[in-house]
């Protein structure tokens, strides 16, 4: 009888392990199942080539591009269009199997992969293998996890190896003991990890420097979520960040007042020099904002349109709760978190509880602005599916390609404001270019908003004001209007300069000859920060704190032939102004030339199409 008892308590027990066991297996896979990268196999990263690996970090901030490290006689002669329309600023240059070996990768690649494992916790082999791979291809936000030095870059793991301190913006600290073997060293290196601080903050610069913001969307999905679910995430969103930070959003409704952040949704190249990839891949990327600067196209977010956006989770869509919660993030200046729940952790990972905010994004915005009042008001979200639609502009965008063809076009005049910012005139048409800060990277010209009447942008000026001949900023921010015999002197664009006639001055008030018919252009010049005045055949430099406001330098050695000292520029010139690296351009019809300040002559390969970038064109 004892022995059929311990026979039937065998039977059972087997029973229940096999039962147990299934379990287990079932609630393993179905974890795994449901975890799993939108769109990506589990074996897609097997066919992910080392030249394509390196691509990825060195998008992603993990690597030096090799071709400019292995060779110091590298030297870039394109000084041509500031964006090339075929050239990815993310993208290396490892595109053939010459610039890197398939067997033999240099130390800095898999320096690299070290940086990329120790960064998400992944087995630290230098090597890429096959968990690297799966994480690398996976779909991500489009911005950089290492807004590092690439000084710093280069000799991370010797410095890791012999216990130095590495500062990562006086945010993203750690300290590591000597090591004697690997074996010690990759256990240092998992401890990395539990000392530092997780979320990183960008640029402790790059901050908004006010309370409240305002956003805006421009452009929504063209093919997935509609206009109004779209909208009510964004609201939501906002709220998301509002609830935990000391900081107030408000979307701005008119199309023609600018937004802090603005919202669009594009597909490829989209009007930045930072393509999308298509679905899969990257889903999105945003700008760090820029100090003490309204007119910044900085904080602005980006997503790819050819990606199927929803609001909520989904086996095959994107939640865009998420990916625009992490956007925003970045748009507050907050960069990429190591912690896997965090809402700034780069990787999009499916999800079926609720979007909401980690402890380490709280830490980290917190520390930038503070945290929330107590009892701030939270503007209310619409349920869904009856929201209402977002209210009407007050005015009808006029269609960009209604007005003229960006592409090819010659311009009447170039003012650049607050340095970050162009405002190009056509006639009676103005419209607005700019350039930004990504998350490690200055980029090159975008297309902003617009076209406009000159009378929509400068209220201030007299309403017969419908063209300029030229114009300038300023170092005191103060804005110098030229139209025909005559000048304005203008706080902004709202606000004339105290004591300046609405009527505007003649040019004789600036101390330039009376038979002057006009300004052809102006533009303050890089080397010495003077301004310098162009009219027909000879230029004059401009005091502009002679007198009231501002006068010619008189001296015999003015008024200057242009030929003589600017060679090579053309004469009459149409517009001119400085921009990155404080490189002049002059404008003749649909070209341009940049003027080499140290040959004193403008640059061979000149002229070349104005077009791309600089005065809107978006192919």
């Amino acid at each position: 009888m004892l022995r059929f008892i311990k026979k039937q308590f065998r039977i059972y027990l087997y029973i229940s392990y096999l039962y147990l066991g299934t379990i287990w297996i079932f609630i393993n896979v179905w974890i795994f199942t449901n975890n799993l990268v939108y769109s990506i196999p589990y074996n897609f990263g097997d066919n992910l080539q080392i030249n394509e690996a390196a691509n990825l970090l060195y998008r992603y901030g993990y690597m030096d591009d090799y071709s400019k490290t292995h060779n110091n006689n590298h030297m870039n002669n394109d000084h041509g269009n500031p964006i090339p329309p075929d050239q990815n600023p993310y993208e290396s240059k490892f595109l053939s199997p010459d610039k890197l070996s398939l067997t033999n990768p240099p130390k800095e690649f898999n320096n690299a992969i070290r940086k990329f494992q120790i960064q998400y916790n992944l087995p630290i082999t230098g090597k890429l293998d096959k968990a690297t791979k799966n994480l690398l291809i996976s779909p991500r936000c489009g911005n950089p996890d290492q807004p590092i030095k690439s000084k710093q870059s280069s000799t991370l793991l010797s410095k890791l190896r012999f216990g130095n301190t590495i500062h990562f913006n006086q945010n993203y600290s750690f300290t590591v003991q000597n090591a004697n073997n690997n074996h010690n060293n990759n256990q240092n290196e998992r401890r990395l990890l539990k000392r530092q601080k997780r979320y990183l903050i960008g640029d402790e610069k790059m901050k908004w420097t006010k309370k409240q913001l305002t956003w805006q969307i421009q452009s929504y999905p063209s093919h997935s979520l509609s206009r109004v679910r779209a909208h009510a995430v964004f609201q939501h969103t906002f709220n998301l960040w509002s609830r935990v930070v000391n900081l107030d959003f408000m979307e701005e409704k008119d199309y023609y007042k600018p937004a802090d952040i603005v919202i669009q949704f594009g597909a490829g190249k989209h009007g930045d020099s930072i393509p999308f990839d298509g679905a899969g891949g990257v889903l999105a990327h945003a700008y760090y904002p820029t100090p003490d600067n309204v007119y910044s196209f900085s904080g602005d977010a980006h997503f790819d349109d050819d990606e199927i956006w929803n609001d909520g989770p989904h086996k095959t869509h994107r939640n865009l709760i998420s990916v625009a919660a992490h956007e925003l993030g970045h748009s507050l200046g907050l960069g990429h978190s190591s912690v896997p729940t965090a809402i700034m952790y780069p990787y999009y990972t499916r999800t079926w509880e609720k979007v909401k905010l980690d402890p380490d994004d709280i830490a980290g915005i917190q520390q930038i602005y503070g945290a929330a009042k107590p009892g701030k008001f939270i503007p209310p979200e619409p349920s869904l599916p009856d929201i209402p639609p977002p209210p009407p502009v007050t005015t009808e965008a006029p269609k960009r390609e209604n007005v003229f063809d960006f592409c090819n076009i010659s311009v009447d005049a170039i003012i650049k404001i607050r340095n970050l910012e162009l405002y190009v005139f056509k006639g009676e048409w103005q419209w607005r270019v700019t350039w930004s800060k990504t998350v490690t990277t200055w980029i090159t010209y975008q297309f902003r908003d617009g076209p406009a009447k000159i009378t929509y942008y400068w209220p201030a000026l007299p309403k017969y004001v419908d063209y300029i001949n030229a114009g300038i900023e300023r170092h005191d921010a103060a804005i110098y209007i030229f139209r025909d015999k005559k000048f304005w002197l203008l706080l902004d664009n709202m606000r004339m300069k105290p004591g300046f006639p609405s009527d505007g001055l003649p040019l004789t008030d600036l101390g330039l000859p009376s038979h002057l018919e006009r300004v052809d252009s102006v533009f303050l010049w890089g080397e010495n920060q003077a301004i310098y005045i162009f009219a027909g055949k000879y230029y004059w430099r401009l005091d502009e704190y002679s007198g009231p406001f501002g006068k010619v330098i008189s001296s015999p050695d003015y008024p200057r032939l242009i030929k003589d000292t600017w060679q090579g520029v053309p004469v009459p010139t149409q517009a001119a102004f400085t921009g990155l690296n404080d490189e002049t351009l002059f404008f003749e019809g649909t070209n341009y030339y940049v003027f080499d300040n140290i040959a004193m002559h403008t640059r061979p390969g000149y002229p070349k199409q104005a077009s791309l970038g600089i005065l809107g064109c978006m192919k």
